[in-house]
């Protein structure tokens, strides 16, 4: 049998078991920060910075109405400088939510965030949101995953043509460690440092 195939097969089996078997409320994070709909993107910043969080739920009423990352904030810096403590954070905020259950199985969490073009997807249990998973999360769960995200984004990015994507990080298939600079080199995501010593070059 060929060697690529054994690597091809074990991926496939241990893919398949975690989609069978881990749901998002394993790997979430519990803790989630939240703000008031009229505070202002300034104050917003501050909470984001003082929680060290790269994003937030909006509530109105204590009911969670959007959603703020870091990348909401930076956007609405670069074009508007002046009267920033007088956007609110209804303003910048992403709404409607986009929402997983806790049973939600990770593969279909992938999927659903790279439809949506997300990075942070927030977990509500009836009306309370319970936790938030991340992009990273879900690498962090298996390497052969990192394979299964690269051919969703790539699949997601033809059939829109619009979307853009920013370089995201994972787990080296080859020696097991995260690195922000993953490619696929040889049939394997593999890190910059593995690609150099084994001579592997794109």
């Amino acid at each position: 049998m060929v060697e690529g195939s054994e690597n091809d097969t074990k991926v496939n089996i241990e893919v398949k078991e975690i989609e069978n078997e881990m749901s998002v409320r394993e790997i979430m994070t519990k803790k989630v920060f939240s703000t008031d709909i009229k505070t202002t993107i300034t104050d917003v910043a501050r909470e984001m910075i003082k929680c060290n969080v790269g994003s937030i739920i909006v509530t109105e009423v204590k009911e969670a109405v959007g959603i703020i990352t870091e990348r909401d904030i930076v956007r609405k810096i670069s074009t508007e400088i002046e009267n920033l403590d007088r956007v609110c954070a209804s303003e910048i905020m992403s709404s409607p939510i986009i929402t997983a259950k806790p049973s939600t199985n990770i593969i279909d969490a992938a999927e659903q965030m790279v439809k949506c073009n997300i990075r942070r997807l927030p977990v509500m249990d009836g009306s309370n949101i319970v936790g938030i998973v991340t992009d990273r999360d879900i690498l962090m769960v298996s390497p052969g995953l990192n394979t299964i995200l690269a051919n969703l984004i790539e699949m997601n990015h033809e059939q829109s043509g619009s979307i853009t994507h920013e370089p995201e990080g994972g787990i080296c298939e080859y020696c097991g460690s995260f690195s922000n600079d993953i490619l696929l080199s040889n049939g394997m995501m593999m890190c910059e440092s593995c690609r150099d010593t084994e001579g592997y070059y794109d």
